[in-house]
This record gives structure tokens, C-alpha cells and sequence, in this order.
């Protein structure tokens, strides 16, 4: 966000002055109180704090969330974007955020021990959100939008400028080649299916951002 805001001192402007009902400043205060509670996280544990570990763990959860999804609120607010209007971008952004979670780890489980359960329990998770955004992209996708601006925002990305960065990388790359690779078992296929699982996030949301950026606002 400080780099979106290019100076530092933007983002103070942000926290110090705030208007309450923007959600750029509801995520300003989002992230830093998400920051906050990691940072706690890890001195209490460091510390051997365990009351004070499981409050800034189950806080930290409740604002991971917060953060997951506040920009599809913020993106609502830029009414002159149809498409950033579809009630599912949140839900669409939280899946995202269950995705880069167990894809990430699974990257890290190459190099760190983790119990065996975990591996189970990151792979579950994977797949059965690779298989939740697949709904929620058709739902978003398929579901008549009612404006012609958003129409032509579709248009651009199942059949124009973006299709083929859409069904090959994202979809194909991004979701459909990770459930194979899931499906096989393995250290080593499963974090080239996390690997693959976060270049059809960057990939998703490049093309969320950019395609309703295209279309003319006059």
C-alpha cells in the first residue's frame, strides 16, 4: 500500500487523517494492525507466551481475513469500474488468499521438516480451494452483467486481449494443472503445484486489475 501511495508519508496521511469511510483507510488500518498482531505472534513465541500467543494468533486470523478481502471493497467504491461491482470479489480474493497460504507453504515444506499431518492438511486445503475459486470464477464469469462496460470487460477476457493469458496461464497453469499434480502425491510435485497455483494468482488478478482499466469511462 505505501508503495501504491508512492511516498511513505501518504500512508501516515492515511492512518493520522482518516476518512472513515473509504476503505483505503480501512485497509491502511487493516494492515498495520495485522502487522501488529504477527509481530506479537512471534515475540510471544519467542518469549514462550502462550495465552498471549493464541490472542495475537486468533487476532491475527480475524485481520488476515480483513486484509485478504478489504480491496474488493475498495475496488467497489471506483463505481465508474462495472465489473469491480460483482458481489463475489471478496469471497473470490479470500479463496485467493487460502490458496497463496497452502501454495506457499507447500514451497517452504521442501526445505523445512513439517509433520506429516501438515502435508495432508496443506494439500486438502489446496485442493479443495483450487476447486472454490473454479466455482467462483464461473460464478463471477457466468453470471449476466448487466452493463455494457462490464460485458465488453468480459468480452476482453474469455475471447479477447486476455484470453489466452486467461484459459492457458490461469486457469490451465494456475488451477487446473495444480489438482493433477495434487492428485499424484508428493513433496515435490506438490510445491510445483503451489509454484503453479501462485503464478495463476498474479496472473488472475493482473487481469481483474487491468482489463476494467481498458474500457473508456466516457
Amino acid at each position: 500500500l505505501v508503495k501504491d501511495l508512492d511516498q511513505a508519508k501518504r500512508f501516515a496521511y492515511v492512518l493520522l487523517r482518516p476518512q472513515w469511510k473509504s476503505w483505503l483507510v480501512k485497509g491502511g488500518y487493516a494492515l498495520t494492525i495485522f502487522g501488529g498482531l504477527l509481530t506479537l505472534w512471534a515475540v510471544s513465541k519467542i518469549l514462550a507466551w502462550p495465552n498471549l500467543e493464541l490472542l495475537a494468533l486468533w487476532g491475527g486470523a480475524i485481520f488476515a481475513i480483513i486484509t485478504a478481502v478489504y480491496t474488493a471493497f475498495l475496488f467497489a467504491q471506483a463505481k465508474g469500474r462495472d465489473f469491480w461491482q460483482s458481489p463475489t470479489l471478496p469471497l473470490h480474493m479470500l479463496v485467493h488468499a487460502f490458496m497463496a497460504g497452502a501454495a506457499s507453504l507447500g514451497l517452504c515444506a521442501l526445505f523445512l521438516e513439517l509433520p506429516e499431518q501438515w502435508h495432508s492438511y496443506l494439500q486438502t486445503t489446496l485442493y479443495v480451494s483450487i476447486v472454490l475459486n473454479l466455482l467462483v470464477l464461473t460464478a463471477e464469469l457466468m453470471t449476466p452483467h448487466p452493463t455494457a462496460d462490464a460485458k465488453a470487460t468480459l468480452h476482453m477476457i474469455i475471447s479477447g486481449r486476455f484470453a489466452k493469458t486467461f484459459w492457458l496461464g490461469a486457469m490451465f497453469c494456475g488451477n487446473a494443472l495444480p489438482l493433477i499434480l495434487i492428485g499424484f502425491g508428493g513433496p515435490v510435485l506438490f510445491a510445483l503445484a503451489g509454484g503453479l497455483v501462485l503464478l495463476g494468482i498474479y496472473l488472475t488478478e493482473h487481469i481483474w486489475v487491468r482489463a476494467p482499466q481498458l474500457i473508456p469511462l466516457s
